[in-house]
């Protein structure tokens, strides 16, 4: 009697470690987006105009020949803004299993309740049962609903994608893509420049200008590089008094930069806020007035959407020019050009100027900071974009360089 309950036991065991053993494989790739649309889910029927998510399903190897499995998708919102915490936007889930036999692709796409069947990869029909099993009470929500009427968009919070897919003998797997929505709206230019009516207090010294702007960061992964962020463009024209009469005429006519007039905007990267004028875009000439804008593309649900920045413009000063030879301000070295653009032109025709303290004086070209010498191309980026700073939250910007106190030696 003894040696027969031990054997009992052990069948026992052994049964339910069959039980346990995996049987499916669930692979899941998410579809990066920027901005979300309302109209990407129908809360009422879980229809899906684009893809949320790409997903294979199969048996693992061993596992019976046929097997049943529960496939749920839900969309969940956590939103102070909205007073929307941690709620379920809906969630579309089988009623009754997938019959799994061979590998089968599912998106969010399928699940919808005007879809009866999927094709698994033999082309074999496999019976799909859904049904809404949750969605967002509009009574509940009437704030945040209201917001989405009148962008369209899923306002800014925090989004919980989550698929499920559950076999018939408890094993479960779950796949998430939790992302802080924040829609981009800000892009605003930086330097240099301003309006066209005053372009004497927006000159900047080099023909090779760093231009910078701000602008609201974007959570998107490019999939084909890994390079994070919105994409910039960014275009420069001259703008001609004789031609235009605005700045928007004249940064639509012939451009700078890009150089090929076919392509409008020329790309700049990634995730990016500063962009040097590039060497091969040709020379920005003394004394010319240009103007400049930036793009950003977002991509979102409803395909690419761009946002474009206001125009600034600028002029390249023109140390060759009889105003400049008044003043005084005969040194056009790069040392002595980041030497003036460092303490302002009135302090510098002051100093270097006719009757100055250093009349006829020119920089050597010693640079150093925090006592280490460094290349004039150094101080002359630093001028141009500023000095490096990070927030708490680790993005950097830059702030325009200050001048403490200024010492002459001979």
């Amino acid at each position: 009697m003894q040696k027969s309950r031990i054997s009992k036991q052990v069948c026992i065991f052994l049964s339910w470690v069959s039980f346990a053993f995996p049987q499916i494989e669930f692979d899941v790739h998410w579809t990066p987006y920027v901005t979300y649309y309302l109209s990407m889910v129908d809360i009422n029927t879980g229809e899906s105009n684009m893809p949320i998510f790409l997903s294979e399903l199969s048996r693992e190897s061993g596992a019976p020949d046929s097997i049943g499995v529960y496939i749920e998708f839900e969309i969940i919102i956590d939103s102070d803004a909205l007073g929307v915490d941690h709620e379920t936007l809906v969630k579309v889930e089988t009623t009754q299993p997938l019959i799994l036999s061979a590998p089968i692709h599912l998106s969010n796409m399928d699940l919808n309740l005007t879809t009866d069947q999927v094709f698994d990869n033999q082309g074999n029909p496999v019976a799909l049962h859904l049904d809404i099993t949750e969605q967002l009470d509009m009574e509940q929500a009437e704030q945040m609903f209201s917001a989405i009427v009148q962008t369209g968009q899923l306002p800014d919070g925090v989004y919980t994608f989550r698929v499920v897919a559950t076999s018939e003998n408890g094993e479960q797997i779950v796949k998430e893509d939790i992302l802080n929505i924040s829609n981009p709206a800000t892009l605003q230019l930086v330097s240099p420049g301003g309006i066209l009516s005053d372009t004497t207090i927006n000159e900047v010294y080099t023909s090779y200008p760093v231009l910078q702007w701000e602008s609201d960061p974007c959570n998107y992964i490019n999939p084909m590089t890994g390079e994070s962020g919105c994409e910039y463009f960014i275009r420069v024209a001259e703008f001609k008094s004789q031609e235009h009469s605005s700045i928007d005429q004249a940064i639509e006519s012939v451009t700078r930069l890009p150089l090929d007039q076919s392509l409008g905007f020329e790309p700049v990267g990634f995730g990016i806020t500063t962009f040097q004028y590039p060497t091969d875009g040709g020379d920005l000439e003394p004394g010319k007035v240009y103007v400049w804008q930036v793009r950003k593309d977002l991509t979102t649900t409803s395909g690419t959407e761009q946002l474009l920045s206001d125009i600034m413009s600028f002029k390249v000063k023109d140390f060759t020019s009889s105003e400049s030879d008044d003043t005084g301000a005969e040194d056009t070295t790069p040392a002595g050009i980041v030497l003036r653009s460092l303490i302002g032109d009135d302090l510098a025709d002051r100093i270097f100027g006719a009757g100055g303290k250093a009349a006829g004086m020119v920089a050597n070209g010693n640079i150093t900071l925090n006592g280490e010498t460094i290349d004039v191309s150094v101080a002359q980026a630093l001028l141009s974009m500023g000095i490096p700073t990070e927030d708490e939250d680790g993005n950097e910007t830059y702030r325009p360089m200050e001048i403490i106190s200024v010492e002459v030696s001979e």
